[in-house]
């Protein structure tokens, strides 16, 4: 019988401000939690875009992981991800290829195709010249052939440098999806496949959209083989109850993003006296539905169970808590209790 291995796990960070900080905390937050979760053994750390949200400090990842470059020195850093259409592909090909040159080996490149905010913020963000209109597909094959410099017969750009210059500095790429859209241009491009399960829980999809995507994957240079990951929302926390308590927050966060209102991350407080109406109370709560929240053995076999039924190679995990301390003990007990729990199922085996 086959040892099993473990699953790798990663973080997702949407670099919260919490209420009575500022977003100069939120970001020295965001580099301790890269350095911790490097020393816990986690796989990558990634960063979210997001405009126009006063809760959340990533609008610009490539600047956070720039700086979490300079104090980590294993763990993978990359864009959960890259909304294409907000930016030139040109522009996100130095971009990264210059945090390649920060960080050698241990970048990656998430490509999401969703505007990361609302629509008048979007077309902020795009300019009026309509440049970034083009389809996502078009996007990334200027994308790829600027970053590599292999560009299509008869490019229009043939032969422009996406500075710095030198081998090896583009990063693997991986598609965000959480529709199942996005299976197929992973295949094609080959691609990392990340699905976001966190946003659009449907496991079926997920397992779904993970079976296209290695039946019609195409090895590229810098992925040989398929990988699906799957990013999922966890609140850990030493019980139950206060697992469920300090998950309020993340309720209200979303509400108050639904109806447009940009205001700092809440407390557990603020939470608990917001004065819900019933159907901001179903709301609120149906958002909270979509993390896994509980105590350390409760997150860790639900996790496992997410991996099995996704055929996930791995997960990545964000959690938002109110306190950054909070936040860094949520994934340390998310890992201890995963590794626990793959010992104790391998000496079954044994």
């Amino acid at each position: 019988m086959s040892t099993p291995s473990p699953l790798p796990l990663s973080v997702l960070d949407l670099v919260p401000v919490p209420r009575g900080s500022n977003a100069a905390a939120g970001v020295q937050g965001a580099l301790r939690l890269a350095q911790e979760a490097e020393a816990l053994g986690y796989e990558r750390y990634w960063v979210a875009e997001h405009h126009g949200m006063g809760a959340l400090a990533g609008s610009v990842p490539l600047a956070v992981l720039a700086a979490a470059s300079q104090v980590t020195s294993r763990i993978r850093l990359g864009s959960g991800g890259v909304m294409l259409p907000n930016h030139s592909p040109l522009s996100v090909a130095e971009g990264y290829r210059l945090l390649g040159a920060l960080a050698p080996g241990r970048v990656d490149l998430g490509l999401g195709r969703a505007p990361g905010t609302d629509g008048r913020t979007a077309r902020a963000l795009r300019g009026a010249s309509g440049m970034m209109e083009e389809p996502f597909e078009r996007q990334l094959s200027d994308l790829i052939a600027f970053g590599t410099g292999e560009f299509p017969a008869r490019h229009p750009f043939a032969g422009v440098l996406a500075a710095p210059a030198g081998e090896g500095l583009f990063p693997p790429l991986w598609i965000l999806s959480s529709s199942g859209y996005g299976a197929r241009v992973a295949a094609q491009a080959g691609a990392g496949l990340a699905f976001a399960w966190h946003i659009n829980p449907d496991t079926d999809l997920a397992r779904r959209a993970a079976e296209v995507y290695r039946a019609e994957f195409e090895p590229s240079g810098s992925l040989a083989q398929a990988r699906v990951m799957v990013a999922a929302s966890v609140v850990c926390a030493p019980s139950t109850a206060e697992a469920e308590e300090l998950s309020l927050p993340l309720g209200l966060m979303f509400l108050r993003l639904t109806r447009g209102e940009s205001a700092p991350f809440p407390t557990v407080e603020e939470a608990k006296a917001y004065p819900y109406t019933p159907q901001e109370r179903a709301l609120a709560d149906g958002m909270r539905r979509r993390a896994i929240i509980g105590d350390p053995q409760t997150v860790a076999a639900r996790l496992h169970a997410l991996a099995r039924d996704t055929a996930a190679d791995e997960l990545i995990l964000t959690s938002i808590l109110p306190d950054p301390e909070l936040r860094r003990r949520s994934y340390q007990l998310v890992m201890d209790a995963v590794r626990a729990l793959e010992s104790k199922e391998l000496a079954g085996v044994g």
